[in-house]
Order: C-alpha cells, then sequence, then structure tokens
C-alpha cells in the first residue's frame, strides 16, 4: 500500500462537483507512466496505458459527500445544503472545511446547541438539516465575504488521516478515496501487453453515476473493475445479516445493487484468482445504494462488470475505517485478474451462446 499516496488524497477536499484537488493529485501521480491522460466532459480523471487489445478500465470515483453553502446570516454563519447521503446525528459539532473559488480552506465547525439550553424534548428529537450551521468565527456577512467565502461554495469534513492498531485505516472521504488510490497503484503495476488499460477516476459518484455514464462514453471499455466500499457489519447495532461485511476478512465482491449485477464469468474469473493468491474474499449485496458498475453495465449496449469493495465502517461520516490488509488483498487479486485478461478471455466474457 502506497500510504503516502492514500492520505494525500483522503485530505484533499473534494465534494461532488468540485474534484479538483484529487485530479492534480492523481495527474501528478501517473503522468509519467501513462502514455496518455484524458478526461471526460464531466472533469472524470482518465489515464491511458498500451494501444493493443481490448479496452480494461479500473474505476474508481473521487467525489466526497459533502455540503455547499446555501446562505451567510447577517451575523457570520453560514447555513448550507448537504450533498450525497449524510444521517443528522453524525454531523453536529464536526469541524469542516470551506473551500472557497479561490481554493483557499477555511475551517469551521457545525455548530450544536448546549445540553443546557436544550428541554428534554429537545434533548430526544434530532435536529434537521434546515436546523444547522456552520461557524467559522466570524461576526457578520461582510466578514465571511471579506475571507472569499460564497454561496455555491462547497465544504468537506476536516481531515484526520490516521493509522490505529496493527492494520486500520482512518480517514474521510475513503469513500471512495481509497478505490483511486487502487485504482492508481493498479495502474501503475500491471503490465499487459495483450490489453488496453485505462485508469478512470469518475466525478459525481454520490448524486447520482454520473461520471460513471460520461467516462464509459469517453472510453467505450470493453471489460470494467469498479472499485469503492461497502458498509461494514462488525460494529454493535447492525445487522450482521444484512450487512454480513467485516474487516480484515478480506475484499468484497458485490453480487447485486438496485442498479447492478456482476457478469458471472468475470465473478467467476475472481474467484479463481482468489483461490490462486490463496485471497481471502467476501460477498455482498446493497439493496439501498449503488456503485458505478450501475453505469458501466448499461452504456453503449452493455459491457462485462465486476464491481469489488472494501468492507468500511462509518461511510458517509466524518471518519471512515478500513484495514490495509484488505487494501493490499484487493490490489493482489485485482493485478491476477488483470494479468490474465487477453482478446480471447475477453471475448469469453462477452459470449452468451
Amino acid at each position: 500500500m502506497n500510504n503516502e499516496l492514500l492520505k494525500q488524497l483522503c485530505n484533499a477536499t473534494a465534494v461532488s462537483g468540485d474534484e479538483q484537488e484529487v485530479r492534480d493529485i492523481l495527474r501528478a501521480t501517473l503522468e509519467g507512466c501513462a502514455d496518455d491522460i484524458s478526461f471526460d466532459g464531466l472533469g472524470s480523471f482518465i489515464a491511458r496505458k498500451g494501444n493493443r487489445g481490448p479496452k480494461v478500465a479500473i474505476v474508481g470515483h473521487m467525489d466526497e459527500v459533502g455540503f455547499m453553502v446555501s446562505h451567510i446570516t447577517d451575523d457570520g454563519f453560514l447555513r448550507f445544503a448537504t450533498i450525497g447521503g449524510w444521517w443528522s446525528q453524525s454531523m453536529l459539532n464536526h469541524r469542516v472545511t470551506i473551500r472557497t473559488r479561490a481554493g483557499k480552506h477555511v475551517p469551521g465547525v457545525i455548530g450544536s446547541v448546549a445540553p443546557h439550553a436544550l428541554s428534554e424534548k429537545q434533548k430526544q428529537q434530532p435536529v434537521d438539516f434546515d436546523e444547522m450551521f456552520i461557524d467559522i468565527g466570524a461576526n457578520s456577512r461582510e466578514q465571511v465575504e471579506n475571507i472569499g467565502i460564497c454561496i455555491g461554495d462547497f465544504i468537506s469534513p476536516e481531515a484526520h488521516f490516521a493509522h490505529w492498531g496493527d492494520d486500520k485505516i482512518v480517514g474521510k472521504a475513503l469513500d471512495n478515496r481509497a478505490g483511486c488510490a487502487l485504482m492508481a497503484e493498479l495502474f501503475q503495476a500491471v503490465n499487459n501487453p495483450d490489453i488496453t488499460l485505462f485508469g478512470v477516476a469518475s466525478v459525481e459518484e454520490e448524486v447520482g453515476l454520473r461520471g460513471a455514464q460520461t467516462s464509459a462514453e469517453h472510453i467505450k471499455p470493453d471489460v470494467v473493475i469498479v472499485l469503492d466500499t461497502a458498509v461494514a457489519g462488525d460494529v454493535p447495532g447492525i445487522d450482521s445479516v444484512k450487512f454480513p461485511l467485516k474487516l480484515g476478512h478480506g475484499p468484497a465482491a458485490m453480487l447485486f445493487d438496485k442498479r447492478y449485477f456482476p457478469n458471472q464469468k468475470l465473478t467467476a474469473m475472481l474467484k479463481e484468482c482468489a483461490s490462486q493468491t490463496e485471497s481471502d474474499v467476501q460477498f455482498c449485496i446493497m439493496k439501498t445504494g449503488a456503485t458505478d458498475g450501475g453505469r458501466y453495465n448499461v452504456m453503449g449496449g452493455g459491457r462485462p462488470v465486476l464491481a469489488l469493495c472494501l468492507p468500511t465502517r462509518y461511510l458517509h461520516a466524518n471518519n471512515g475505517m478500513i484495514s490495509e490488509k484488505d487494501y493490499n488483498t484487493l490490489f493482489t487479486v485485482v493485478r491476477t485478474l488483470l494479468q490474465r485478461l487477453n482478446g480471447d478471455t475477453v471475448a469469453a466474457l462477452r459470449d452468451f451462446r
């Protein structure tokens, strides 16, 4: 694992629709080994290696859930809209970063009312998004505007990347900077002359898989491996039958989500590669969400797609947690799979006779 790359990616501010900081990191990382770097019309990052054989794309989305400034009060507080899926109870009193149009990072905190000022009834009621505000320490609207903040600026959780225990990584936006880091490491490591390899970092996944659609149209790949995250159910309070994934037990193959089914032959190939490398792989379904596979699998007549996910605790919150062991296992299995692909194996995946 390239820990420094993952740290840079997680600490970057890149809410859906404002992915430039991650785009810059990936370009600096891959421009030395890519034959070409391009972008689709929405800004998805696309690196290419090779120019023969079937086109194979490995995809991770750049964007993270966050917020947008919607109003500045006369007293200098910020109201905001959520971008992507949030649970209100994971937000109060957390520090955030506002990214101005000039690229300046301004710290703030989602304000909370002290319990001393709440009635017993109020203490039992969750705070609605519309009631929340961000405090940046300003005293007036004019002071906020002089700092450079304006309506429409993007806001992300404050970055706190760290290593805990034997192999745990904690940080914001692991969904899906972990997938972007894996994509970059695989793109650097895989040299298969029988395929044209594309490393893709898509935009706006959290608001409707939009970059998956535009990058699919741009590349027209023959096979796609999506790298993402999925809910780990190994913490108190989660139904472990519906959410069976555990940290440290291997990456997961997504067998079904509300917009995707994997190619069954590609899934079988993954199992063979896991057996060959003696790697643990878990399996899951996701009925309430979707990955970029849900666009890639249907664009342009359809194509074989497989979504592989890192089990992750505390998704869509200020801090997530993954296992470094799972990350390294996913790298090993996908690298082995990519080295096996050629014109014949890809044609077999698409043969339904």
